[in-house]
């Protein structure tokens, strides 16, 4: 069964319930106050008439041989004025004598069964059948002397024909209630539940591979508003993490395949070179301490690019570093004096803070001014000059490094981070390098909190900014 039928059911169900309780409830009441005139009436007759029944010596002769029904007048004798009232008398063996009924002269009402009535030992106001069982009476007796029996009753006809009258007008607007109101909480229940088949909608297709798929906007104030935002958020980063986790798997094929590729030419140069010696090609001498000296610089190429690419590994798992109190003043200044002993011809200026202590791994803070360093180096001519710029501000630690040379090209500014990318579309490096320096500096400045960013000088020249937070 299905929610929405579910919901139609318990609320008719629940309409259902509250219609009978309130229809009981009435026809109860309406008996009851119908009953109650009634019992003031018999009570009425009763007050005004017992004192003359007890002072009758002869009931039979006054109130007449035959039983007689009229609405008052003569003929009623000792009881005029009690013309809706029937009458019965009794004598000692409880045998109708005297008998006026109810109702019209023409068409007098059934006689009430008066014997049942003292049979019964009933004691004040009971409810009794006529004679013939066909309306009900209200009724109130008493002995008047050890020879008679008097018995005055109400005809309930009139109530209980108003009582069905109820019932029935309850039924037919009981039962259009129900059925209005079982239409309307359908007509509500399924508009109100609209959202929720367009949820099932949207996750089925979603399913299907449509990772695009949205539930449509609904009130946000409702229940069911709120939950489809929140689906739709959740949506949203279900999809950018699909994303995020294909770029990462286009990446990794890209790194896998430029990795290889690093790698086939300096294990092709090695293989060759062993090849030779093996077949006896190199002989002695200098081809032989060449193919040597060969073999020694692509093994190194090979290390280094392995140990590159084992960081780069070990910085894509977020394994902790040892951080602790860095002075990156100093860093700076030990890099910037090895580069100057790697490449004396090369002027490199260092202006800034003479302290700045950032919270990390003093190891790879060297690495990252090392790297920044030798790519200035690589990608300028010989000569050319290098500044370094290091300052604080607004609670972050930034490292500047600067050439003079052509500067980057704009359409390849956003991709220099990248790893194994290269302005030249030529993959052969006479430097020797591994095309993973700056990627090394953006993931070790990333675990360190901080950002990397390139772009060119007014008047010419790359510059690489570095910006880690203090503490």
């Amino acid at each position: 069964m299905s929610l929405r039928t579910r919901l139609v059911a318990s609320f008719t169900a629940l309409l259902l319930f509250v219609i009978v309780v309130l229809g009981a409830v009435l026809l109860t009441r309406t008996r009851d106050v119908l009953s109650g005139q009634a019992d003031e009436r018999l009570l009425a007759v009763d007050d005004r008439f017992r004192g003359d029944l007890d002072g009758a010596s002869d009931l039979g002769r006054e109130l007449g041989p035959e039983p007689r029904g009229f609405r008052g007048g003569p003929d009623r004798g000792l009881l005029p004025g009690i013309e809706q009232t029937a009458v019965v008398l009794l004598d000692a063996n409880l045998t109708p004598i005297v008998s006026f009924p109810s109702g019209l002269s023409d068409e007098p009402d059934p006689l009430p069964d008066a014997v049942s009535y003292f049979d019964n030992d009933s004691k004040g106001i009971a409810t009794i059948q006529s004679i013939d069982g066909s309306i009900r009476y209200r009724a109130l007796g008493q002995q008047v002397n050890d020879n008679f029996y008097a018995l005055w009753a109400v005809s309930l006809e009139e109530a209980d024909l108003a009582v069905a009258g109820l019932l029935r007008t309850l039924l037919v607007s009981g039962l259009a209630v129900l059925l209005g109101g079982a239409g309307l909480t359908w007509y509500s229940v399924k508009r109100g539940l609209q959202p929720v088949g367009q949820m099932v909608d949207t996750a089925t297709a979603i399913a299907h591979g449509d990772l695009s798929h949205r539930v449509p906007e609904t009130d946000p104030s409702s229940e069911l508003g709120q939950l489809g935002g929140a689906l739709n958020e959740m949506l949203g980063r279900i999809e950018s993490s699909f994303e995020a986790e294909k770029a990462a798997q286009d990446r990794l094929k890209l790194f896998i395949a430029d990795a290889s590729h690093e790698l086939r030419t300096p294990i092709a140069a090695v293989q060759g070179y062993a090849e030779l010696y093996r077949k006896g090609a190199l002989g002695d001498g200098d081809a032989l301490d060449n193919a040597m000296g060969r073999i020694g610089r692509e093994s190194t190429r090979m290390q280094r690019l392995v140990e590159d690419l084992m960081l780069l590994a070990r910085l894509d798992t977020a394994q902790p570093m040892a951080k602790r109190a860095v002075d990156v003043a100093g860093v700076v200044r030990d890099a910037v004096a090895d580069s100057q002993a790697i490449d004396p011809s090369r002027s490199i200026s260092l202006v800034g803070e003479s302290t700045a202590i950032v919270n990390g791994d003093e190891q790879r803070l060297t690495q990252v001014v090392a790297n920044l360093l030798s790519n200035a180096r690589t990608h300028t001519p010989p000569g050319t000059p290098v500044s370094v710029r290091l300052g604080q501000n607004n609670g972050h630690v930034s490292i500047e490094v600067s050439d003079q040379g052509d500067g980057l090209d704009p359409a390849h500014i956003d991709k220099v981070f990248d790893r194994f990318y290269r302005i030249d579309s030529s993959r052969a490096r006479s430097s020797g390098g591994t095309g993973l320096g700056l990627a090394i500096v953006a993931a070790i400045v990333q675990a360190h909190g901080g950002d990397v960013s390139a772009d060119n000088l007014p008047d010419g020249g790359a510059r690489f900014t570095v910006n880690l937070p203090v503490g």
